[in-house]
């Protein structure tokens, strides 16, 4: 197969599972490049790639790359490393990432809860059924909030205890 810098072709199961997993990802409201990028950095050998690398498994354009992996750094999904005398960037999915942004986006809830209040303030009766669609999605944001951290933590301990 060549030396281990060499290895970018993408397998036909590869591909169909990288474009299955950017239309998934699509539908979550990301851009479909960002998705196979991210679909083909979990797929890919080895697992640090360059950019030409990505650019030619996905045969996409560079400037499409280019906005999928800057997208994938920003949101944290992606590390961009670089390897002792080797002047190229290598890309990365960043181990363990989801259960970090979870955790990370459980504060989101926080501001929902106080949004979501605000908006039952503006019913007179907030117990009403006038306020229910807004006390609904109140009544979630404070339950997600509560149990969001326990079920990361959980999560946590249940995959340490797997690794060892």
């Amino acid at each position: 197969m060549g030396t281990h810098d060499d290895r970018t072709a993408a397998t036909p199961e590869q591909l169909a599972f990288v474009e299955d997993f950017a239309l998934v990802l699509e539908r979550m409201g990301l851009v479909r490049m960002t998705g196979r990028a991210a679909g083909w950095l979990m797929v890919c050998d080895p697992p640090e790639q360059t950019f030409a690398q990505i650019a030619e498994a996905l045969q996409a354009s560079k400037g499409s790359i280019s906005n999928a992996l800057k997208a994938l750094t920003t949101m944290r999904w992606v590390d961009k490393v670089s390897k002792p005398g080797d002047r190229k960037d290598y890309y990365l999915l960043r181990s363990g990432i989801l259960p970090e942004l979870t955790r990370q986006q459980s504060a989101m809830y926080t501001d929902l809860t106080a949004m979501t209040s605000r908006g039952l303030a503006l019913f007179d009766d907030p117990d009403g059924q006038d306020a229910a669609r807004v006390r609904d999605m109140h009544d979630f944001f404070i339950w997600i909030a509560k149990e969001l951290p326990a079920l990361i933590d959980r999560w946590d301990a249940e995959h340490a205890q797997a690794k060892s």
